[in-house]
């Protein structure tokens, strides 16, 4: 309703409406107002409000046990998995484990070496509120780490 004029309600019906395409407005509005601020946080948390049920299912394929639940996921999703060549996979795998107990690494480079305070300044820096990695590890769960995780890493690399 962007006239002059004020909407007339004289029907419940108009009122309605108005009330729909309003509240869709104020929605829209406070959506895009935190997108152009570019603050995520605040975006995503708008986002959940108006489109993210808070209905949590409780029930999965007949079953509210959660064990059972997980079970059931994991078979699923196991079965998904299937192999192109069994005698292929196989052999790699009693490839990689004749190999494995000999393995010692690469030598190190004397050029790419790694230092804990390198390590510690990037991992300081680091962005909070991002999205997981494939494991479901973010930015958070190193910032908020023990400081051995630096000596760790720095090992690691």
């Amino acid at each position: 309703m962007t006239g002059d004029s004020p909407p007339d309600f004289s029907t419940g019906n108009a009122f309605f409406r108005h009330s729909q395409t309003a509240s869709a407005e104020i929605y829209t509005n406070d959506l895009h107002e935190a997108l152009m601020r570019k603050n995520g946080p605040t975006f995503w948390k708008c986002w959940r409000s108006k489109f993210e049920s808070t209905n949590k299912c409780v029930e999965v394929d007949g079953c509210v046990d959660l064990n059972t639940i997980a079970d059931k996921f994991a078979n699923y999703f196991s079965n998904c998995f299937s192999c192109n060549n069994k005698e292929k996979a196989e052999s790699l795998a009693i490839e990689y484990n004749t190999l494995r107990p000999t393995y010692c690494g690469l030598p190190p480079v004397a050029d790419l070496r790694f230092d804990t305070q390198c390590v510690s300044k990037v991992i300081s820096v680091l962005k909070r509120g991002k999205a997981a990695d494939i494991d479901g590890l973010t930015s958070e769960h190193i910032l908020f780490s023990h400081p051995v995780l630096t000596v760790i890493i720095t090992r690691l690399f």
